[in-house]
């Protein structure tokens, strides 16, 4: 019963290596590497199938049991071949650390390795660094050139509207004044006339 169990286990793990696709080929740190905290690791890797390893996770524990303590890189450049990582001072000794490269099922673990001389303190906060730059300014440059467009043609249309207004209302002001000149010429004629035509009445009654 007991064989018959070991080999259901080994089975069962087999198949749960099996499972998961290594996304890289990790070189380094190898199993039963010493680590002292707070100095610098080299985590380093080759035959990588995939441009960027989505995250590099510190974990601890058994191999079948592994528990992630601190995701230290997100999307890292996989071209790059290693990622250089201080390891904090607070991280307790142990010879069961490893790091996981990627997410399941697409990931790479390292053999066990041993962390020495910390002191076991509180961790500090989690804080990942992410490779993958954002870029939102130019978006806003050019935001901000159309909002300016947009404020110049808001200005210049009202300019051109009031100059227009401004001729119409000179050209109806220039031809008034000259109806007004006209008119003003014409009534001594219409004197004249209304003063010949009281002229014949007067004779006609003379007569």
């Amino acid at each position: 019963m007991k064989l018959a169990a070991l080999l259901a286990s080994a089975a069962y793990i087999v198949s749960f290596v099996s499972a998961q696709t290594p996304i890289v080929s990790i070189t380094s740190p190898l199993a039963n590497t010493r680590v002292k905290a707070g100095t610098e690791v080299i985590i380093s890797w080759v035959n990588s199938k995939v441009s960027t390893i989505p995250q590099i996770v510190l974990a601890k524990g058994p191999a079948t049991a592994l528990q992630p303590l601190m995701t230290i890189a997100t999307n890292v450049n996989a071209n790059d071949m290693k990622y250089v990582w201080k390891v904090p001072k607070e991280l307790p000794d142990g010879n069961d650390y490893a790091f996981e490269l990627g997410t399941s099922p697409d990931i790479a673990f390292t053999g066990a390795f041993t962390i020495e001389g910390g002191t076991g303190g509180p961790l500090p906060a989690q804080s990942s660094s992410d490779s993958t730059p954002s870029a939102n300014s130019a978006p806003s440059s050019s935001s901000s050139a159309n909002s300016n467009t947009n404020n110049s043609g808001a200005v210049a249309t009202p300019a051109s509207v009031s100059s227009s207004s401004t001729s119409s209302q000179t050209s109806q002001g220039a031809g008034a004044s000259h109806a007004s000149s006209a008119s003003q010429n014409s009534n001594p004629a219409q004197v004249m006339v209304a003063v010949g035509l009281a002229a014949i009445v007067a004779a006609q009654h003379l007569l």
